[in-house]
């Protein structure tokens, strides 16, 4: 699928005029005269054509640069660390490189990047996006560059290329495993994060209690920042509130290593005095004295899925319908969580 970066030329063709008249208009140079009609002419056939300037001379319609864009939104967190490295795996198979930059899950730096990357002409984008992805994205979508969204969807109303965790699903399996273990008092740690499909995470819980008969008014959760400190925080909370809870799931990983330090320091042990599952699989879980129950969530088979999507729509002389692929999710069982 070849690129649909504008050039100069299809600027200069749609406006009647000449690629320099156009180069001169867009860079708002005062070098020569051009009329007021003219200008207006040459802005109107760029932003049909969604025109960005390039900063990578070489890079000519249809002609590859061999480079792939991957915004992911945290470094720290494991889980985007294993998909960057399998998309990796994927791309040198197929010659090209990654340029790999964290958004930090700041939607202002987001459309920054894309910004830039679209200046470097890259070949294509797979993206985690912010809370507001589907508007930064959405020049991307116009000129039909190569784009797969991984992980978090967008919030917009069309399809588009989709590789997608189990967020309902890991919650399930998580609650599935406390009440059979006889738990009703659960406290949930979250993240106040109402987009990309996170949501639903809070929704399965809520829906795993009703589903056992357990009162909406006995459900226990706390959501705050994404964030270690605001892990031991809400863990200290949670049980200081409801010294009646049992268990405790943590729903993202980086709030978990948090609460798991907070019990540490206070001599509340795991598996024995409380019970714990982590949604995610990061290495210090079941490393050393630890062993968590955690939930995986697919990481080196989300990138995979994501890298052979994107090659298959650059590789492929034909357009493809815009589909979403599911990556599975499994429980690990560690000795983090006893029977009642």
């Amino acid at each position: 699928m070849a690129e649909q970066y504008a050039t100069l030329k299809d600027v200069a063709k749609r406006a009647g005029t000449t690629a320099a008249t156009v180069s001169y208009v867009l860079n708002n140079s005062k070098k020569r005269y051009i009329s007021e009609e003219m200008r207006r002419r040459v802005e109107e056939a760029a932003r049909d054509l969604h025109y960005v300037k390039s900063s990578a001379a070489s890079s000519l319609r249809g002609k590859k640069r061999k480079i792939i864009a991957v915004l992911v939104p945290q470094f720290q967190n494991q889980l985007f660390t294993q998909i960057m490295l399998s998309i990796e795996n994927v791309a040198d198979s197929f010659g090209y490189i990654l340029s790999i930059c964290n958004t930090f899950d700041d939607p202002e730096r987001e459309a920054e990047i894309i910004d830039r990357m679209q200046a470097q002409r890259v070949d294509g984008y797979i993206i985690t996006p912010t809370a507001r992805g589907g508007e930064n994205t959405r020049q991307i979508r116009q000129m039909g560059v190569p784009l797969v969204v991984v992980d978090r969807s967008l919030d917009i109303d069309e399809e588009y290329f989709w590789v997608s965790s189990q967020n309902y699903e890991s919650i399930q399996l998580a609650m599935d495993q406390f009440l059979q273990c006889g738990h009703r008092r659960i406290a949930y740690i979250g993240w106040n994060a109402d987009f990309g499909g996170l949501q639903m995470r809070q929704k399965a819980y809520r829906d795993a209690l009703e589903a056992a008969g357990i009162p909406e008014e006995d459900g226990i959760i706390y959501n705050g920042q994404f964030t270690e400190e605001d892990g031991a925080r809400l863990t200290e909370q949670a049980l200081r509130e409801h010294p009646d809870a049992t268990a405790l799931l943590y729903a993202y990983n980086i709030q978990a290593r948090g609460g798991v330090q907070y019990l540490a320091k206070n001599h509340i042990l795991p598996g024995k005095d409380i019970s714990v599952i982590i949604v995610g699989s990061p290495d210090w879980a079941r490393t050393g004295s630890n062993d968590f129950t955690c939930v995986d969530l697919g990481g080196i088979g989300l990138g995979r899925m994501a890298a052979e999507m994107l090659f298959r729509i650059i590789e492929s002389e034909k357009p493809i319908r815009p589909h979403t692929r599911i990556q599975s999710c499994s429980l690990m069982e560690g000795s983090s969580v006893y029977k009642l």
